[in-house]
């Protein structure tokens, strides 16, 4: 394969095969085109809409360059697209310490943020989570919590090609398809948040070929990359090469009061405050019904046999338990 002609190929408005665009993918990662060359492409994909298999060979290509780490254990992972513009609380970040409470080893993939206030990073480091670590430092902290938050830029040196042009272009280009899909420790099983429902068919079908063994990717009727507490939220779900759909309706699990009730825009800290509050209150809140939602939904990935109604009533239970703050303590342990 010739880089130039997948380069004049794709500017031309044609469609890579997954081949292709894993070979056009690695030159972008090993730097071997120009900002001008990559502005160009990224352009021309996103103007005819970036094709599935454009997407799974650049996930292939960018999983490759990822600095891994020697941890053998089956992860789950709660890691969205972002980039859905809703200021939401760290839904999946919380998510994802709950499920830890609940015994689950966790490798959390994330980032600082880019359309709000609080990414995973800057809540964690809020609720003083180590959210820098890396090699071995990064596996013994994961071996004493079975837990590990993944900053992106630390595993993904390669990265650093495309971020000038990412930054630049300020537009949602096919990078904001590849992080879920491409944490480190390539989790079998993951839920994904996507930045709206219209792009679930065509993230789909970028999943198919990864060889999950259970992926559920959903994203609310308004565009929320979480279940959302006011919208009926369109799920799709990938096991043993089979795609099925479904929707969850909030209204079952709280009321609209109460999902108006729920903060929003908050800085780090203060989304760091309300989920400390929440966690170490002895009833329900809207918030907390919230997180036992959405981590319904992860139990449902990890637990082929349960249901999202069931799932809910035990970890609300378990959110206020105090079992969700213990472990909150203890990752602050380091």
């Amino acid at each position: 394969m010739n880089t130039e002609q997948l380069i004049t190929q794709t500017i031309e408005g044609n469609t890579l095969s997954m081949e292709q665009s894993e070979y056009l993918f690695d030159s972008i990662f090993d730097g071997r085109i120009s900002q001008i060359e990559l502005a160009a492409v990224l352009a021309a994909m996103k103007v005819r809409r970036e094709k599935p298999e454009e997407i799974s060979g650049a996930i292939k290509s960018m999983r490759k360059f990822a600095v891994s780490l020697p941890i053998t254990e089956s992860v789950f992972d709660t890691c969205g697209t972002g980039g859905d513009h809703s200021h939401s609380f760290n839904i999946s970040s919380a998510v994802a310490i709950i499920l830890n409470a609940m015994g689950y080893p966790i490798a959390k993939h994330g980032n600082r943020s880019v359309t709000s206030k609080s990414g995973s990073a800057d809540f964690y480091e809020a609720l003083n989570i180590p959210v820098n670590l890396s090699g071995q430092d990064a596996v013994r902290y994961f071996n004493k919590h079975k837990f590990i938050f993944l900053f992106a830029p630390n595993y993904h040196p390669a990265m650093k090609h495309a971020a000038p042009v990412r930054k630049q272009l300020g537009v949602r280009t096919i990078f904001n398809y590849l992080g879920p899909l491409t944490n480190p420790l390539q989790p079998k099983r993951q839920m994904i948040g996507v930045f709206h429902p219209s792009f679930l068919e065509v993230y789909a079908q970028a999943a198919l070929p990864l060889g999950y063994e259970r992926l559920i990717l959903y994203s609310s009727a308004n565009g929320m990359d979480e279940v959302s507490p006011l919208h009926p939220t369109n799920v799709v779900e990938i096991c043993d090469n089979e795609v099925s759909k479904f929707t969850i309706n909030p209204e079952k699990f709280l009321s609209n009061t109460e999902a108006n009730a729920i903060p929003k825009d908050l800085s780090p800290q203060e989304n760091a405050k309300l989920f400390i509050e929440t966690i170490h209150s002895k009833t329900p809140t809207p918030l907390s019904k919230l997180l036992a939602l959405n981590t319904a939904l992860a139990l449902f990935v990890l637990d082929d046999d349960s249901s999202i109604e069931d799932n809910y009533t035990v970890t609300l239970d378990v959110i206020h338990s105090g079992s969700v703050a213990r472990t909150l303590s203890q990752l602050q342990e380091g």
